[in-house]
């Protein structure tokens, strides 16, 4: 998150954790006091560089202002690349890095993207294979329970797949770059009729 801020250019903390805190339920948990530790690690670390300059906040009427050194781009991207590439039950990371496609020449995109795809593919098999186990087995509360929250992840990672179909859709799309993802319109939760879902219990 902090990295792709400071990938726009130089920004003093202050600034940063507005920005933060603007973005809302994505970075909510991201306190003030958690950014500048993280900062001055950095700093430590050379992954960003410090400096002062003359401003209401701070000691003595200054505030720090911290722009990423060439160790801290390779970071972000080290970082961006992994994100978009694979997968975990943890979205948050994914959402971060996805709002950084743009930094990503279009083709890595796509192609980082596929890698995700297989990655999922590849859980969703073994987890719809746990589901065909447990519907073999014999009916009671606890096979109940277990294969519905089976298929709630099957869901999940079915949801993902979709996604991505968009994604890429539109990625691959001339101003796929420039432009926002049309929004899908939302299914309705009421009247489903049961036996046109993929899957029931037994």
């Amino acid at each position: 998150m902090v990295l792709g801020l400071l990938r726009s250019g130089p920004q003093h903390g202050y600034e940063l954790h507005r920005v933060l805190a603007a973005h809302g339920n994505l970075y909510a948990d991201f306190k003030k006091p958690t950014l500048y530790h993280l900062l001055h690690r950095w700093a430590e670390q050379g992954v960003v560089r410090v400096h002062a300059e003359p401003g209401t906040r701070g000691r003595r009427g200054e505030r720090l202002v911290f722009a990423l050194t060439p160790q801290g781009n390779a970071l972000f991207d080290e970082q961006l690349r992994t994100a978009l590439s694979s997968w975990d039950r943890d979205g948050t990371t994914f959402e971060v890095a996805a709002a950084h496609l743009p930094w990503l020449p279009p083709r890595e995109a796509r192609t980082l993207l596929g890698r995700r795809r297989r990655a999922i593919e590849a859980l969703h098999g073994e987890i719809l294979g746990e589901l065909d186990h447990l519907t073999a087995s014999p009916a009671g509360k606890v096979q109940a329970a277990r294969s519905l929250a089976t298929d709630h992840l099957l869901g999940l990672l079915e949801a993902e797949l979709a996604w991505l179909d968009r994604a890429e859709c539109h990625l691959a799309s001339p101003a796929g770059r420039t432009s926002s993802l049309p929004r899908r319109r939302a299914i309705a939760a009421r009247g489903t009729d049961p036996s046109e879902t993929r899957r029931t219990s037994p």
